[in-house]
């Protein structure tokens, strides 16, 4: 039996006027062109926070502060499994940010979030914020 490998993953969670900032999949990625919070994988000696401030500035073009991790999750794809850190993060670069990556990039209201083709391993946070308006 093959173990699975787990990718320990950070994604941001900005909020502006009771919305928050979602981006697509980019092109040639695994779930391209689906919805998720933007962030990345944490490379090799890199800190959670370090490693999300990293993946904004280069997917978004902005610098975010991190706060506090305010949801974990782990979710198993048939390949592999995705252990994600949910990070508050505040910005006072001017929003839009731009998708760098040519991905979108949109503000969603949390309830609108049950209505987009959101990844599935982000699925259960977009569920919790939903339900604690």
């Amino acid at each position: 039996m093959k173990v699975k490998k787990t990718i320990a993953v950070c994604a941001a969670v900005i909020r502006c006027n009771g919305k928050i900032l979602l981006t697509t999949r980019p092109a040639g990625k695994h779930l391209a062109g689906m919805w998720e919070f933007p962030g990345g994988k944490i490379e090799l000696g890199e800190t959670p926070n370090g490693c999300l401030k990293r993946e904004i500035i280069e997917e978004l073009g902005i610098e975010v502060m991190t706060l506090d991790t305010i949801f974990l999750i782990t979710h198993d794809y048939p390949d592999k499994s995705v252990k994600i850190r949910f990070i508050r993060c505040l910005t006072a670069d001017t929003i839009p940010a731009l998708g760098l990556e040519g991905q979108q990039v949109k503000w969603y209201r949390p309830d609108e979030l049950t209505h987009i083709r959101l990844i599935e391993a982000d699925r259960p946070f977009a569920d919790f914020l939903c339900s604690s308006k």
